[in-house]
């Protein structure tokens, strides 16, 4: 990104595009910060959605007249979008015959036995629910691995004082985990297909740029995410005991007697004339102890294992209803059988090879031997399709209808509501007044610009709109590298920042919710942990990935 290189591209834009017209960037504008609230935050009152409110933004754009009708097709049908598109609908037909085969579901068995420490299960959690989000996307382990661990703690019955922390390791290690892959989130699958048109094939986000780059940074940044959440839990511990503490030995007394009289109201009017002395020290304390409510847990978990087994996991386990729309309805009147798990062992064989070819194949891309960004997941998820009908003799709708369509439509209408707000101009020039068209990247005063941009903007706009954003201000001329590296770092990790920051957030918080406990994860209670430990992460990355430029670029 030299100063020569822009000034010419500059040049060159202004001489082919007109300026935009007042009336063009002023309806353009509310267009889309009209939007913009019900894109980011779920509104009860009017339930629009994610995806119904871009929708909504782009039929602004069109009616208005902010972009002509044609433009419509020349967004969509663009090559770059189109492998976004492809890339995450193969993917998540993938991960899906995963899903199916419950695969994860016995490795979850083997990994979690009863009696395990909680810092045996953080860490485990954290490496598991790392690999499902570099293979399947964030939001795809959030869905899968948040009913699971909460089944089995509910089975362990294990201490309540758990709970968040260990949603907070599902959300943030997910979101941590997804840098380590092109297809671990959105916004870098955007990044890597969008990068395409670069000419200096050094800029490219390509899957061994990814590793070369961004794997020491993001191991870094997940042990040390791993150690807060370990200082998380023990601070909730101590705090804790600080309550329970009692302020003498015969106030503890009291407090063991007042637990057991809980336990069993019966016994209580038995013994009632020896537990005068202790009577007005147990009205003071809460009726609902903590060992009553495990108790009472204890009490339920085998009809609530009954009624979670004997129920589709289809219906229940997956599905998601914050951010997108839930295929609950289509899904339950399907046949059932067709989402159990096979029992030919070639077949999911078949499905990890495939897996891991797809993988090779991405990496082992260049000039020479190119393999395509999105057809090849797409071709391995047809193979797939083909296998499991000769194989197991199952059509592949039940596949296709898991597939997040959904998402699918968000990108098709951000890439038309986001085209519209670039047509005024305005983020090009907030792009121009932070000096970041002619910024290097390579001096300290730059990069925290940069990086203070990317942070907020990823949690005002989100972070794909804002991904689409920069990446439309981006020459294609000029070596690029530095600027998708810290891009896709950091738009991921800001995911971490507050608990809209991510889907994945919001659908750990929903499962938590609309599982058996309706355990609320709110937005306060994320903010204590997710605020300071992101910018911080963000912050140690950013420079980890600023010191490997200077070695290896």
């Amino acid at each position: 990104m030299e100063n020569t290189t822009n000034t010419t591209t500059t040049t060159t834009t202004t001489t082919t595009t007109p300026s935009p017209h007042v009336y063009q960037v002023v309806v353009g504008c509310i267009a889309f910060f009209l939007i913009l609230p019900f894109v980011l935050v779920p509104i009860t009152r009017y339930p629009l959605g994610s995806t119904g409110a871009v929708l909504v933004g782009a039929f602004l754009m069109v009616v208005t007249t902010v972009i002509d009708q044609t433009r419509v097709y020349t967004v969509i049908g663009d090559m770059n979008n189109l492998k976004t598109i492809f890339l995450l609908c193969g993917m998540m037909a993938i991960s899906s015959y995963f899903e199916r085969e419950r695969l994860i579901d016995f490795l979850f068995n083997k990994l979690f036995p009863p009696g395990l420490k909680f810092h045996w299960w953080l860490l485990r959690l954290s490496i598991i629910d790392s690999i499902v989000a570099a293979l399947f996307t964030n939001d795809v382990a959030c869905v899968i691995l948040t009913p699971l661990i909460l089944n089995k703690w509910i089975e362990q019955k294990r201490d309540k004082s758990e709970l968040n922390t260990l949603l907070l390791t599902l959300a943030t290690q997910a979101n941590i985990g997804s840098t380590l892959t092109i297809f671990g989130n959105p916004q870098m699958a955007l990044i890597a297909s969008k990068s395409n048109v670069f000419v200096d094939t050094n800029s490219r986000f390509e899957l061994k740029t990814c590793v070369e780059y961004l794997w020491i940074p993001t191991f870094i940044v997940w042990l040390l995410n791993l150690i807060f959440l370990f200082t998380y839990h023990h601070l909730i511990q101590c705090r804790r005991k600080n309550r329970a503490l009692p302020e003498d030995t015969s106030s503890n007394i009291n407090v063991v007697d007042q637990e057991q009289v809980e336990e069993d109201e019966e016994e209580e009017q038995q013994q009632q004339q020896s537990s005068v002395a202790v009577t007005t020290e147990i009205k003071k304390l809460p009726r609902f102890t903590e060992r009553f409510r495990l108790k009472r847990l204890g009490n339920n978990t085998e009809q609530i294992s009954s009624r979670l087994s004997t129920t589709s996991p289809v219906k229940i386990d997956r599905s998601v209803s914050i951010p997108s729309f839930s295929n609950f309805d289509l899904i339950s009147n399907a046949d059932e059988k067709d989402f159990q798990p096979s029992e030919s062992r070639l077949f999911k064989s078949i499905l990890f090879i495939l897996l891991i070819t797809v993988i090779a194949l991405l990496f082992a891309s260049n000039d020479k031997v190119y393999f395509d960004i999105g057809l090849i997941p797409i071709a391995a998820a047809i193979i797939l399709f083909v296998a499991d009908t000769l194989i197991n003799h199952r059509p592949p709708t039940i596949i296709l209808m898991r597939i997040d369509w959904n998402v699918l439509l968000l990108f098709f209408g951000l890439f038309v509501w986001l085209d519209g707000l670039n047509s005024t101009g305005i983020p090009h020039k907030i792009w121009v007044a932070l000096k970041l068209n002619s910024a290097s990247l390579t001096d300290i005063k730059s990069l925290l610009i940069f990086y203070i941009f990317t942070l907020i903007g990823s949690n005002v706009f989100s972070n794909v709109p804002l991904t689409l954003l920069v990446l439309e201000q981006v020459p294609p001329t000029g070596d690029h590298l530095s600027l998708v590296l810290y891009l896709a770092f950091i738009t991921t990790i800001a995911g971490n920042l507050t608990l809209f920051g991510s889907v994945a957030n919001l659908i750990v918080a929903q499962k938590a919710l609309t599982s058996s406990l309706q355990h609320k994860f709110d937005f306060w209670t994320y903010l204590k942990f997710g605020f300071l430990t992101t910018i911080l992460l963000s912050l140690v990355g950013t420079f980890i990935i600023y010191g490997l430029l200077r070695v290896i670029h």
